[in-house]
């Protein structure tokens, strides 16, 4: 069984509780201030069901757990952060982190703040924090704790250049998953009968320097995106590279679609747009990521893109996905555009638009089935 991410539940709380006390004791404090400790902290159904808690688990139950809690408007504690000293040195403890900062940004939040351990303080500052403070260490008197944060960086930005190609080499993930990743598919055929395990394009490699962003794609199926998407991302070192076509009316307001409850992302709110594929890949293996964002415009809108005024080309970072975003200007007001989107969709086959929200101030992104990445372009344009 492959590692995943998962909300916990009360039942979690014997086994959580174990790892918070191994990894603890794993740093050699006495064992008089190891029973203090055991004694007084533990995870609890009401810790559960107060704090956002994700646990990491493979085959023989939770391995890692972190839990984060709203401090104020800005900013997102990360309470919890423990890993199986067994586990340790597996990356568990640097996925669970990234989870958090994309909570944070989900949460429309722009920092993390915890309190170190004495002897991790290495370990947080390699992922980006800085001490601010420090208060006495109770479990090791004579030291102190570093009080730590980390800001966290812009979501989108403006783009001059795509540079993207395919690579001939496997997604570990996906060979190393084969049977639990068609499982996994097979039970989700169940749930959404359209399902079509297609080839698919992974990210596995990128830079983002200068307005420039290049990276290197893997191929591979339908089936193993949606298993690592299911599973929380568990694979960091990959990531959901897509296009998105942002249509602004002549009024300036954007329109997104809602997808229609058949599809495997029902009821979420984004642009136009899709995963990138193999008909993407021209005949020197680079990957056409604007042709790819003309074509999923035209198909889920009817809409297209020479006919339109080409604007800002932006990318968007939302932890484990990245949309490549074009901007196309329609000099059509919102009302209309809207009516002929839903006609166009209504005449497909697909139908996978339920509707079209528009988006005309930033008033109109509290929604939270706006997907992030989404939430965060139109902030970007709406400023």
């Amino acid at each position: 069984m492959p590692l995943k991410l998962r909300p916990a539940t009360p039942a979690d709380a014997p086994a959580l509780t174990g790892i918070l006390h191994r990894a603890k004791a794993s740093w050699g404090y006495p064992e008089d201030k190891m029973a203090e400790f055991r004694e007084a902290w533990g995870i609890r159904d009401a810790t559960i069901r107060s704090i956002r808690i994700t646990v990491a688990e493979d085959e023989s139950g939770p391995v890692a757990f972190s839990g984060v809690i709203p401090e104020d408007e800005d900013t997102l504690l990360v309470d919890y952060l423990f890993v199986d000293p067994p586990m340790h040195g597996k990356g568990i403890g640097s996925l669970l982190l990234k989870r958090a900062e994309d909570i944070a940004r989900q949460d429309r939040r722009t920092r993390l703040r915890l309190e170190s351990d004495a002897h991790a303080g290495a370990f947080y500052e390699k992922h980006g924090f800085r001490t601010f403070g420090t208060r006495p260490s109770e479990m090791s008197p004579g030291h102190d704790i570093p009080l730590m944060e980390k800001r966290l960086p812009a979501c989108v930005h403006a783009l001059s250049r795509v540079d993207l190609r395919v690579i001939d080499r496997p997604w570990r993930f996906e060979t190393e998953n084969e049977n639990e990743i068609a499982a996994h598919f097979e039970e989700a055929r169940k749930r959404i009968s359209l399902l079509w395990n297609g080839r698919t394009l992974k990210l596995t490699e990128f830079s983002f320097q200068n307005g420039v962003f290049e990276g290197c794609c893997s191929e591979s199926s339908y089936a193993a995106h949606l298993a690592w998407r299911d599973w929380g991302a568990p694979d960091a070192s990959a990531f959901n590279l897509f296009g998105s076509a942002i249509i602004r009316s002549r009024c300036g307001a954007l329109l997104y679609g809602v997808m229609a409850p058949h599809t495997a992302t029902a009821g979420m709110i984004y642009p136009p747009g899709g995963n990138l594929d193999l008909s993407d890949v021209t005949p020197d293996g680079k990957v056409d990521v604007i042709r790819a964002i003309d074509r999923e415009l035209e198909e889920e809108t009817g809409l297209r893109g020479e006919t339109l005024r080409r604007a800002e080309l932006l990318a968007s970072f939302d932890g484990p996905r990245i949309s490549i975003a074009r901007v196309f200007d329609c000099d059509v007001d919102a009302g209309d555009l809207r009516g002929s989107i839903l006609a166009h969709s209504a005449a497909s086959d697909e139908k996978e638009l339920s509707d079209i929200r528009v988006i005309c101030s930033r008033a109109d992104l509290d929604d939270p089935a706006i997907v992030p990445f989404a939430r965060e372009i139109a902030d970007y344009l709406l400023r």
